[in-house]
């Protein structure tokens, strides 16, 4: 596989995932109160999802190649430092700093993954 295609999966599947968690926070109805302090398992459910998204995002943001990600601007070493924090101390997650990254982070990381396929022909769902 090339270094693009591996590049373009990673930024589909960051696409992909994030709109996603973007359209149930809407549909739903999630704020920031509901995120940081669940009123039931409901809520609660809804929150771990969504870190879930966070992970699956900051996972795939972080292996992005240093080349698509200086030209693109993808911070692969914060991504990176967010889903290390997701993936080992799950438990201890301080919920204001992954609602932090979907309230100012996701759009600046649509927007370079829409950079990113549109300069490579590539047409995002």
């Amino acid at each position: 596989m090339s270094a693009k295609s591996s590049d373009l999966a990673k930024v589909q599947e960051i696409w992909d995932v994030a709109t996603q968690a973007r359209r149930q926070i809407t549909a739903l109805g999630i704020t920031k109160q509901r995120f940081l302090d669940p009123a039931d398992d409901s809520d609660d459910s809804i929150a771990e999802g969504l870190m879930n998204r966070v992970l699956r995002i900051t996972e795939e943001a972080g292996k992005i190649s240093d080349a698509v990600a200086e030209r693109f601007g993808f911070d692969c070493a914060a991504a990176s430092g967010v889903r290390n924090r997701l993936a080992h101390a799950y438990v201890e997650v301080d919920r204001e700093i992954i609602w932090e990254v979907v309230e100012r982070d996701l759009g600046p990381l649509l927007e370079a993954c829409r950079a990113y396929c549109d300069e490579n022909g590539v047409e995002l769902g």
